[in-house]
């Protein structure tokens, strides 16, 4: 049989993904598993970030939390993809207290390199949540074959989960705004639109908190309305079905 022709196949310079070709007696690695992971992971990112984009799907909202205290937020239950394309999904409401972010804030301007002016006289908090992967469930390792390091460990699992944290208004990550339809299709007149830029960052912005002098933070100080939304197919469903009827 022969050779397969590289050249017909896209082999050079396709920029593609590769996933694992299985052969008898393969020795099978760690390596190799992970890389069959990895495969499928980046596939379903890229496939989020072109087909759907990113930004809040639903819930997320950001509130005050009086009884925890005076600084106290919570973050409501939601789902999101990133800017990498991350599934970001919050299950259970979960607590932030601002009290940390504003005590750094708070030092002087050479404890803080970078921060406006305006930051650390105490401006708006932006609440920002990303994609987080925590290492879980670990489990004793098989002996070396002296028996010397029968006593290490290794996580045994990967578990979804996220990260947040509150950052001056004017270190926000930036937010592409994203063109309307009309805008598109009038600038590409026919043609296929461009690919569009690839985010620098998985951060994605929830809400915006603006104490202004404030030392208990109340729903009014909070605006949700500062995040980027994303429509599912079930939403745009919906609103179809609605209309038609």
């Amino acid at each position: 049989m022969g050779s397969i022709d590289k050249f017909q196949c896209g082999c050079i310079g396709s920029g593609g993904l590769e996933r694992l070709r299985y052969f008898p007696r393969e020795l099978l690695t760690a390596d190799k598993l992970r890389a069959e992971q990895d495969y499928f992971l980046e596939k379903q990112r890229r496939h989020n970030r072109f087909m759907h984009g990113w930004g809040v799907v639903c819930g997320l909202v950001v509130k005050p939390d009086p009884n925890a205290g005076p600084l106290a937020l919570i973050i409501c239950p939601g789902y999101a993809l990133s800017p990498f394309g991350n599934e970001i999904h919050v299950a259970d409401a979960q607590p932030y207290d601002l009290t940390p972010t504003l005590q750094q804030l708070a030092q002087p301007a050479c404890a803080n390199p970078g921060l406006s002016g305006a930051a650390l006289a105490g401006g708006p908090l932006a609440i920002m949540i990303r994609y987080a992967e925590c290492m879980t469930r670990p489990e004793r390792t098989l002996p070396a074959g002296c028996g010397c390091d029968d006593s290490d460990c290794e996580f045994s699992r990967i578990r979804d989960s996220f990260e947040i944290r509150a950052v001056p208004k004017d270190k926000e990550l930036a937010m592409l705004a994203p063109s309307s339809v009309c805008e598109i299709q009038h600038d590409i007149a026919g043609k296929l639109p461009p690919m569009p830029s690839p985010p620098t960052s998985d951060w994605l912005q929830l809400a915006v908190v603006d104490l202004n002098g404030a030392k208990t933070v109340t729903a009014a100080l909070i605006d949700n309305n500062s995040r980027r939304v994303l429509y599912s197919t079930a939403q745009v469903q919906s609103q179809v079905i609605d209309n038609c009827d």
